[in-house]
């Protein structure tokens, strides 16, 4: 396998044109896209810096629309492209204090729903996976109290894994 490393701030629109051209001078086409960058900035509204609120929509909605703009040409061309927004579910839970996360994703759903119906005549689909609380390093210090309410939601009863996100974007990067 032939792998590039491009490192890109997916939060300009010519970083990601940047990152689409490099992809496409290494391999001559892009056959699938996951929009995966993204950040929080957990704070109660009355707390949150206007920065800090812009840093999560320019990362997590904006980054992912200019990547996906940025590849839409060349998988055009090709009539046929794999993209996989990665959401959150959190948009269906509206959990405090991840207001500017919650509405990022919210809005990158919407938005994905709408890409999938535009693209779809040219072959390139347009998916989303949206996991739940993976319990990963990051949740390490969460309240155990918000873990156990949440995870008395999950009706198979087991945390999901970053195996199974993996394994949603696979299936959707497949034929």
């Amino acid at each position: 396998r032939k792998v590039v490393a491009v490192q890109a701030d997916v939060t300009a629109p010519e970083a990601a044109e940047a990152l689409v051209k490099a992809a496409l001078d290494a391999f001559g086409k892009i056959d699938i896209l996951v929009n995966n960058a993204g950040i929080t900035r957990d704070d109660l509204i009355m707390r949150m810096k206007p920065e800090d609120w812009r840093d999560v929509l320019e990362t997590n909605l904006f980054g992912a629309f200019w990547t996906l703009k940025a590849v839409t040409r060349p998988m055009l061309r090709a009539k046929s492209g794999r993209i996989i927004n990665i959401t959150s579910e959190v948009f269906q839970r509206s959990v405090a204090p991840f207001s500017a996360y919650v509405a990022a994703k919210g809005g990158q759903i919407g938005w994905s729903r709408s890409m999938a119906r535009e693209l779809a005549p040219f072959g390139i689909t347009v998916n989303m996976v949206a996991p739940g609380w993976i319990p990963v390093e990051r949740h390490a210090n969460d309240p155990q109290s918000e873990k156990d309410a949440y995870h008395a939601l999950i009706p198979m009863g087991r945390w999901g894994t970053p195996q199974d996100v993996a394994d949603a974007v696979v299936y959707f990067a497949s034929d």
